[in-house]
């Protein structure tokens, strides 16, 4: 892999990097547990087939349901290769070699695409004419058969999408470099002609503002546009590489889902770049075996198929190609709901303890769990309130009457739902979020209301079952609260729980495998509701334990550090106010610590305060009508990834599922109702 300078245009050198690392001739022979299984003849040595369980989700989808429309901007395609042929997009409206622009758009003879570097309608590697890169010229072959090789004809490889139609855009010369002018002409013909899905196995350094504009009309457009996010092994969060970086110009809005590559122990990649900025979700992208571009003339060239290949680039066309199978199984799924089923029905990755953790996107690739999660969004209906979209979630719950827990954007649009417990329970759920495994991807954590037995479960965020544990005696019943937060430093969150109203006054926190790591009485043996929340409040690195009391103590908030060590207590409203409060923690205004929020219970007003850890008030103010006296429940999350956490509120019992969005100054800047307006007893929520 090493960088290209190329010409200057319109007074600006532009700078295209390939992505790829020589390949050698190296085939992992790996038998997998095969559901729907094609009888390609190079099928085991696609071991990364089985990783990201694309067997299983064949069982759901093939590409068959709906042709998808795949362009892929590269060195051009090989559309006469076997595997290849009978996956090529063809121009309905245009006659093959006629000299006539028959459809009007503007090139001539664009059958199965269009190539930019030589401005003609053969969009296939270039080899004539001076020296080229064996693996440059293979490159866009190389990817499409990942994404879309024709599958189960008794030949070569299996593409993810069996049917998926590929527009061959070529944009890059034969040495493996290109320009943003030709890569943004690529977008709009891309988008202009039909295309759903545009991959980019490419970056670059530099910032064009016509190639971001062209990106940004394509998502616009409803384009799936998926990117490689490079190989120099760089944080992205301090060094942008392009397209995979492109976002909406106050930064809340993805343009393109960013890929970064694995290896076969779910491990980043040596060589993959990282960062949270840029880089949504991972997958596969070391010895990786697909099609070639074959030239018979050439000995260079005279394989159809190899393998052995390394680069984010790989890694790229295999969340194009779920995408594809998604659109295929989903037609009206949209650009922004692909990447959210995709980043929730991940699978964890083998990053624990790492600098990396959270820095590769959400997780690995799960195929056949994004098919199955995708069918939730095939007819949901939501009430959307927000107008920012953003690619964080919260979790919201009833505060009694079912045990069901609901994802849903910052705009309310509903991903996915599941039961926490029985479904006839009629406690409440209590909920929090955060990374307890310490896999650099979220969990979900509940705890059972009032009625239920002191029940911790913990959930993947598709709503998946992780495990459970017992946080007091499993012959109480008076029901749970539940937070999370890294007291120990260690990179995964503690989970940390409480008694509701007759409980023995304790607090406990646990790891994820249900052992207890500390306790601390702070009201001494109340048996008084207690609330949870942790954050790091000092700036110090690690968080605080913080505690409110429930109805019949003051309205005292105490903090706590990790060992359970008194740190520092403040009132939070007036002494004489005893209704009880909830806590949370988080960043409102972007100085690395974190400031505690309250929330008034039922029979307070909906008041909302926020402070620093000394109890210096920084916000006030009521999240519904003052007079309300179903109190309010508070969350806090940085759900438009500005670096800024904003609070969220929900009314307690009689005012419905009704949710806001405050800023740090307490300016109401959005709202939804997430279940159904009948609902009454008020609901819980949790962000991340």
């Amino acid at each position: 892999m090493f960088t290209k300078t190329i010409m200057t245009i319109g007074g600006q050198t532009k700078n295209l990097k390939r992505f790829f690392v020589s390949f050698f001739l190296f085939f992992l022979i790996i038998t997998p547990a095969l559901a729907q299984t094609p009888d390609d003849v190079f099928l085991s040595s696609q071991w990364y087939l089985t990783q990201i369980q694309a067997f299983s989700a064949w069982d759901t989808e093939t590409g068959s349901s709906n042709k998808v429309v795949v362009a892929v901007l590269d060195t051009g395609v090989d559309i006469d290769h076997p595997d290849l042929i009978g996956s090529l997009w063809k121009n309905p409206g245009e006659v093959a070699g006629d000299g006539i622009d028959n459809d009007h758009n503007g090139f001539i003879d664009d059958v199965n695409g269009w190539d930019f570097v030589q401005q003609d309608a053969s969009p296939v590697p270039e080899i004539s004419g001076g020296a080229f890169d064996v693996d440059a010229v293979s490159h866009g072959t190389f990817v499409a058969g990942i994404i879309g090789a024709v599958s189960d004809n008794g030949q070569g490889v299996a593409g993810i999408n069996w049917e998926a139609q590929i527009m061959s855009l070529r944009i890059l010369d034969r040495l493996g470099s290109g320009d943003s002018g030709n890569a943004a002409k690529a977008v709009e013909y891309a988008v202009a002609n039909g295309a759903d899905i545009i991959n980019f196995s490419l970056t670059g350094t530099s910032m064009d503002p016509v190639f971001w504009r062209t990106v940004k009309t394509a998502h616009e457009s409803g384009v799936i546009m998926v990117a490689a996010t490079g190989n120099e092994s760089d944080n992205l969060n301090t060094r942008p590489i392009y397209p995979a970086c492109f976002k909406s110009e106050d930064g809340s809005e993805d343009y393109v889902i960013g890929v970064a590559a694995l290896d076969e122990e779910d491990k980043r990649a040596s060589f993959s770049n990282y960062g949270s900025n840029c880089t949504d979700i991972s997958a596969p992208g070391v010895e990786i075996f697909s099609t070639l571009f074959y030239d018979n003339e050439s000995s260079d060239l005279d394989n159809y198929y190899g393998g052995g290949w390394d680069g984010t680039s790989l890694s790229a066309p295999m969340i194009s190609g779920a995408a594809a199978l998604l659109r295929a199984a989903y037609p009206g799924i949209t650009p922004d709901e692909v990447k959210i089923v995709l980043q929730l029905s991940v699978d964890p990755l083998a990053e624990r303890g790492t600098e990396v953790v959270g820095q590769l996107g959400s997780g690995r690739l799960n195929l056949a769990r994004a098919l199955e999660l995708g069918a939730s969004f095939a007819s949901a209906v939501v009430d959307v309130g927000v107008e920012k979209n953003s690619s964080g979630f919260l979790a919201v719950a009833p505060a009694g009457d079912s045990s069901l827990v609901r994802v849903v954007d910052s705009a309310g649009n509903k991903q996915t739902e599941f039961y926490a417990y029985d479904a006839e329970f009629k406690g409440g759920v209590r909920l929090a979020v955060g990374d307890v495994d310490g896999d650099g991807v979220d969990e979900i954590i509940t705890g059972a209301g009032p009625g239920g037995g002191p029940q911790v479960r913990i959930f993947e965020m598709d709503g998946t079952f992780v495990k459970q544990f017992f946080a007091f005696s499993s012959t109480t019943t008076h029901g749970i609260f539940v937070g999370v937060g890294d007291l120990d430093g260690d990179g995964a969150d503690e989970i940390l729980t409480s008694p509701d109203s007759g409980g023995n006054g304790e607090v406990r926190w646990f790891n994820f495998l249900g052992e207890q790591n500390g306790f601390v009485k702070p009201f001494g043996n109340s048996t008084t509701s207690l609330r949870v929340a942790a954050g790091n409040v000092d700036g110090d690195g690690d968080d605080e334990l913080i505690v409110g009391g429930g109805s019949g103590n003051k309205p005292t908030v105490l903090i706590f550090d990790g060992t359970g060590t008194f740190v520092n207590s403040f009132e939070a409203y007036a002494t004489t106010y005893d209704k009880g409060i909830y806590v949370e923690a988080g960043d409102l205004d972007g100085d690395g610590q974190d400031e505690i929020v309250t929330g008034t219970d039922y029979g307070g007003g909906p008041h909302v305060r926020a402070f620093k850890s000394d109890g210096t008030v920084v916000s006030s103010f009521f999240a519904y009508d003052e007079f309300f006296r179903g109190g309010v429940r508070v969350a806090v999350a940085d759900l438009d990834n500005n670096g800024t956490s904003e609070i969220y509120t929900a009314a307690g019992p009689g005012g419905g599922p009704h949710l806001r969005v405050f800023n740090t100054v307490g300016t109401a800047i959005g709202g939804f109702f997430p279940f159904e307006n009948s609902l009454n007893n008020g609901i819980f929520v949790a962000g991340w």
